[in-house]
């Protein structure tokens, strides 16, 4: 048994089990799942396990019951891609690429407005906050270690916009950004420019620049977006093995 499988649990194998195999088209779309005999006996599960797992796929989206007629996957448009699970389960597959362009997309619509917007109205205890994790930031080993601190940067810009809409959906992309900082930070030698990059994010709010935190916030995302897309393994980002973590190993230097 690995690592990852000993971490998990048994309802954890069998949520990982299924929604690989409906990610990855192995059960289609509309089609029912094998039945609860034959996905027990692949994991060695009771049916009371697997019971839980569809509850936690049906949650997602994944997945719904239909009475007398059995589980059924329901369509993609109705799955939650912004579950971390879903996220990882989808840059395991050959549409990864297209996937972290996705996300790339929504940090482009969200993040500069809301730098902009926090160089115009943040308050001394955010400019402390930001302060703290560039600094946690600076402190880490370039190593995941600076996943956190570069999340709690992100996260207090994104609080001192004053806009309660943005707090909320910060609040649901934050799966989105965290996968982009596990798979960017796979490679310690971007670190050095990245960390500019937030410096010169944070210079130009605590300046009450908003022009330029806007550019300096789209300069990072740019910049991010081309290191984490250069990073394959046969065309595929593959996981560490952590739940809902996703790195791989760059394919050049970045």
């Amino acid at each position: 048994m690995t690592q990852k499988a000993r971490r998990l649990g048994l309802h954890g194998r069998v949520v990982n089990d299924l929604g690989r195999r409906i990610v990855s088209g192995e059960i289609a779309d509309g089609l029912p799942l094998p039945s609860q005999d034959d996905c027990c006996e692949r994991v060695g599960a009771s049916r009371s396990v697997l019971r839980e797992a569809l509850r936690v796929l049906a949650e997602k989206g994944m997945v719904e019951a239909r009475p007398k007629a059995g589980t059924f996957v329901r369509p993609r448009a109705a799955w939650n891609f912004l579950d971390p699970n879903i996220l990882e389960w989808c840059l395991e597959t050959s549409r990864a690429e297209e996937v972290l362009g996705h996300l790339y997309e929504l940090r482009h619509m969200v993040e500069p407005v809301t730098a902009a917007m926090a160089a115009e109205r943040a308050k001394l205890e955010d400019f402390i906050e930001m302060g703290k994790a560039y600094d946690d930031m600076v402190a880490s080993d370039h190593d995941h270690s600076i996943i956190e601190p570069d999340l709690r940067f992100h996260r207090a810009i994104i609080a001192a916009s004053g806009n309660d809409v943005f707090v909320a959906l910060g609040r649901v992309i934050e799966s989105a950004l965290k996968i982009a900082f596990e798979i960017g930070s796979s490679n310690p030698q971007g670190q050095d420019e990245s960390l500019a990059m937030h410096k010169a994010i944070l210079d130009a709010i605590v300046g009450r620049d908003g022009s330029a935190a806007r550019n300096a916030m789209e300069e990072l995302i740019n910049y991010s977006q081309e290191m984490v897309m250069s990073i394959h393994v046969d065309g595929k980002i593959t996981t560490t093995g952590q739940p809902g973590a996703a790195v791989a190993t760059p394919s050049r230097s970045t």
